[in-house]
């Protein structure tokens, strides 16, 4: 199948005469949960090797994917759990097998076709895919829509009858078919080659040794001069190039600044050293730059000033080397030699050829306002090609150039266009990977400790400062041109054994990827089976303004691989040079013209994008959204978009995807949701009667989540789910007043009711008899202990009981960067109106600074009862959740042993209150009757 074929999806419609209702499957009633938070830490289930053919952002575990696709294309049939927990957990060829049958099986005479509208780079089409469905995605960004080619797609074909490529191996023992998938032999041989060629052009640019080896990279740094003694110095922010390593008796390395009249150099010397940075951080002032001839301190807006000046040099510092000791192989640095230091600042990438129309070196702008994605442009650095110094772009620019150049000599022989295509992308994604580690943000990463007690191996740290930030700072790494980290050769090398992992697991038909604007959806009505997506979530990530430095560099290696995606022009049009942003959907934090992306439009276009999911999908089609944030009126927000656009919400399902610390993804807790087509004619009903049928129907679904082994935490997320099931029958639910119920009440009800159903008691009194913030922390108790717990899984739950967050900060609960803990300690102040939780914490304190007296006093100003059942209660509670080493746990079993002792003194408080208050009204008496 062809690109342009593979472009042209044409869904026909269904035959309803063929094909039985699907309203039911069995993501309405049943998700994988703890298999997927167990997948997403193992190779299997984490989507590491899948990642690693493509760099892309946000990317959800593959476990989740694969689980969202499956449940949503199979019947409701407790038969086919344990099939899909085995595909979830192992990848197991015969649970695919056999779920792939089942799915035909619905969809006799026809295939089901499942869109994911929002396909990013591909891993939801993917596993679509492996099941034999027609599977799509399609993505508004270039960029993202090439990553999902290479995942679903070509890397899933079968090449096995292409003729051989027009190149030869320096290692053919390499490409025995036998034991080598055919894409990732022609792949290997086609990344030699242009390794090959790159090596030959620039070998004066990277001069070799006198053995002839090439160093594997060189560390930079940028130099400026000083505002008071005009030296130029530079501006270094760690001597460290490798610490020491007790184990194998490794001194490590490291530089020393060396200062000879009005010039400076760096020496190579063995173990740590006491230099202090030349660039730093000053405290609460910031970065700043230290001038080592005169030692005046330049501010981080001065630094910023010198780089929009053009006063910024680009200096070498030193080589990064191999040495060999005792037959080991080991990294080492040492100072440049003279032909070497000539020659990494006399590169002229300004004079290679033009990549079609295009500079060779991008020159297209960063666009203003945009330092929190690109960090470089806010020091002077304003367009793409100057991210780099002179020969990085000028080696990224030559190994653009032979990719084109390779794929039209694959072109004109005698392999198919489409292979030649394929072989093309993924050189270019290798090229999309070296970049990930050659900016000016690309530092190098020494692990170890100063005391030598940790291994001290050596890495070029990658750009991304988080998962959509390129980082930027002034001492930066530059890979070679021979082998070792971040080289073309070594991420051949690293490139290729996850791709091999990924093709020897390809299973069904490839998918189809196409660019397209999910608010215009170019597919039939009724035409499409399923759509399972993944949606931007606000402002978490600006992936076109992240990926915009992938697509410049895109666009010179394959203009012509792909023109679709890359061309120079759009019909009559000149392409635009950055990713077309306007239709994005996404809350963008800068203004910088244009069409303005807050929240109201990102809510806004993703309901319309949700109505033309309505439109494509058939009667009896399902909709499958994959959404996470930490903010509860974001999911108020995206689930009555999915009601306006006649969706009825049949299930929500959490997934704890960073629980195993996969870096694949940025929020802890994520919930695939479950929708139908909701049916024409919806009734009204008032708002009591959908009360009391969403009480019953979460109190039943508990139920089936207890035997199903699913965490309380997790059911009050899935809680939504029958909720929103039921509220979606009618068209109207309505107060008595005559308004529209909202559906924030369903939410709030959905949790409460989970609380409810599980009949939590304190001593036998039922736990809603107790006050809202003493709830609310015995429920806090009992799931989250003393751990900490993310905003927006505290929010959450404070909504069960009506409660804002805000009011439980500082009175219940403490904040970090980490999200929010359980008090223990006393609040700053007690009454009569505080909760039984807190006065249960001030009795615990008082008792440890006074004894009985104490607690009796605590309570006797709390005007709480020596017998208050429900204080004794909270007392037991606390005891029970803590250890019996607690500080406060011992305090309160004291308490609770002296009760007897503490309820007589109270009497005799209350006594003795009584007759102060008599003798006071004797007192007053007398002169208020003098008075009348």
């Amino acid at each position: 199948m062809s690109i342009d074929e593979a472009n042209r999806v044409t869904c026909m419609p269904a035959d309803p005469n063929k094909s039985g209702d699907m309203r039911e499957r069995l993501i309405d009633h049943w998700f994988p949960c703890t298999t997927v938070d167990a997948a997403v830490g193992t190779p299997v289930g984490s989507g590491r090797s899948e990642k690693a053919i493509f760099p892309w952002f946000a990317s959800r575990p593959i476990a989740q994917a694969r689980a969202a696709v499956l449940t949503t294309l199979l019947p409701n049939d407790d038969g086919l759990r344990e099939f899909v927990e085995a595909a979830v957990r192992t990848g197991s060829s015969e649970a695919f097998d056999r779920l792939a049958d089942r799915i035909a099986d619905n969809y006799p005479g026809r295939t089901p076709v499942v869109i994911d509208i929002f396909s990013g780079r591909g891993i939801i089409p993917l596993e679509a895919a492996r099941v034999g469905v027609t599977a799509v995605g399609t993505d508004l960004s270039p960029v993202a829509t090439l990553a999902g080619r290479l995942l679903a797609d070509w890397a899933i074909r079968d090449w096995s009858t292409e003729p051989a490529l027009p190149f030869t191996s320096s290692q053919p023992a390499t490409f025995d078919l036998s034991s080598v998938d055919r894409l990732v032999a022609d792949a290997r041989l086609l990344h030699e080659e242009i390794g090959r060629r790159t090596r030959a052009i620039l070998s004066a640019q990277y001069p070799a040794d006198a053995s002839g080896r090439q160093p594997w990279g060189y560390l930079w740094t940028v130099s400026m001069p000083c505002d008071q003694c005009r030296r130029r110095f530079p501006l270094i922010g760690s001597f460290v190039l490798r610490r020491p390593y007790r184990r194998t008796q490794d001194e490590g390395q490291s530089m020393r600044l060396v200062l000879d009249g009005d010039t400076w150099r760096v020496e190579v010397i063995a173990g740590p050293t006491d230099a202090q940075p030349t660039y730093s951080s000053a405290g609460k002032k910031g970065k700043s730059a230290r001038c080592p001839f005169c030692n005046h301190v330049h501010t981080l807006e001065t630094v910023k000033a010198k780089g929009f000046a053009e006063q910024y040099l680009d200096e070498p510092l030193v080589a990064a080397d191999f040495a060999t000791d005792d037959g080991d192989t080991k990294k080492i640095f040492r100072v440049l030699r003279q032909d070497e230091r000539d020659a990494a600042v006399s590169a002229r990438p300004e004079l290679l050829p033009k990549a079609g129309q295009l500079s060779a070196v991008p020159d297209e702008a960063i666009p203003p306002g945009n330092v929190h994605t690109v960090q470089a442009s806010g020091y002077g650095y304003t367009n793409y090609g100057d991210l780099m110094c002179s020969r990085q772009t000028l080696l990224f620019g030559t190994l653009a150039q032979q990719i084109r150049t390779c794929h039209q000599e694959l072109l004109d022989s005698s392999v198919s266009t489409d292979y030649a295509h394929a072989l093309a992308a993924f050189a270019a994604a290798t090229l999309m990977r070296m970049l990930k580690h050659a900016t000016r943000g690309a530092k190098l990463r020494a692990h170890g400790k100063p005391d030598g007690s940790g291994q001290n191996r050596v890495q070029v740290d990658h750009i991304f400062s988080n998962e959509a930030s390129l980082a930027f700072q002034f001492d930066f790494f530059e890979a070679g041109i021979g082998e070792g980290p971040g080289t073309w050769a070594g991420l051949t090398e690293t490139g290729m054994t996850p791709l091999a992992a990924h093709v020897r697991g390809k299973r069904g038909r490839p998918a189809r990827l196409r660019r397209a604007n999910a608010m215009a959806l170019p597919f039939r009505d009724g035409t499409v089976d399923a759509i399972v997506t993944d949606p931007p979530y606000y402002d978490m990530i600006e992936y076109s303004d992240a990926s915009d430095f992938f697509y410049v560099w895109l666009r010179r290696a394959l203009v012509d691989a792909q023109p679709d995606l890359f061309a120079e022009t759009i019909g009559t049009e000149i392409a635009p040079d950055l990713q077309n942003k306007d239709d994005e959907i996404i809350v963008r934090r800068v203004f910088n013209g244009g069409v303005r992306h807050d929240r109201e439009f990102y809510e806004r276009s993703l309901s319309r994008a949700f109505h033309e999911a309505r439109r494509v999908l058939r009667s009896d089609g399902h909709l499958v959204v994959v959404f996470g944030h930490s903010d509860p009126d974001a999911w108020l927000r995206l689930l009555g978009a999915l009601h306006d656009a006649g969706f009825v919400v049949t299930s929500a399902w959490p997934s704890r995807t960073e629980t195993s610390n996969t870096g694949v993804a940025s929020i802890k807790v994520t919930v695939t949701i479950g929708c139908r087509v909701a049916t024409s004619q919806r009734p009204v009903a008032t708002a009591a009667q959908v009360d009391r049928e969403v009480a019953t129907a979460v109190k039943a679904a508990v139920k089936q989540w207890d035997a199903d082994g699913l965490a309380l935490t997790d059911q009050l997320m899935a809680a939504y789910g029958p909720a929103m099931e039921v509220y979606g029958r009618y068209s109207s639910v309505l107060l008595p007043n005559g308004e529209q119920a909202s559906l924030d009440r369903y939410l709030t009800l959905a949790r409460s009711s989970v609380r409810d159903a599980t009949a939590l008691k304190l001593d036998q009194l039922p736990l809603e008899t107790f006050d809202a913030p003493t709830r609310f922390a015995v429920f806090w108790q009992r799931l989250y202990g003393r751990t900490d717990v993310p905003k927006g899984e505290a929010r959450f739950l404070a909504q069960a009981d009506n409660l804002r967050l805000e009011d439980m900060r500082g009175a219940l609960l403490t904040e970090s960067r980490s999200g929010f803990k359980l008090r223990l300690d006393p609040p700053g102040s007690f009454s009569d109106r505080s909760s039984t939780f807190e006065i249960a914490r001030v009795v615990a304190k008082a008792w440890e600074e006074g004894g009985t007296e104490a607690v009796a006093a605590v309570l006797a100003k709390a005007d709480r009862q020596a017998n208050d059942a429900h204080l004794w209660a909270v007392v037991a509670e606390i005891v029970r959740q803590l250890p019996a080493s607690d500080p406060v746990a011992k305090a309160l079993t004291a308490v609770q042993r002296n009760a007897g002792t503490i309820g007589t003194m109270i009497q005799y408080a209350a006594v003795a209150a009584e007759k102060e208050a008599d003798a006071q009204a004797q007192m007053v008496l007398p002169f208020e009757e003098e008075l009348s």
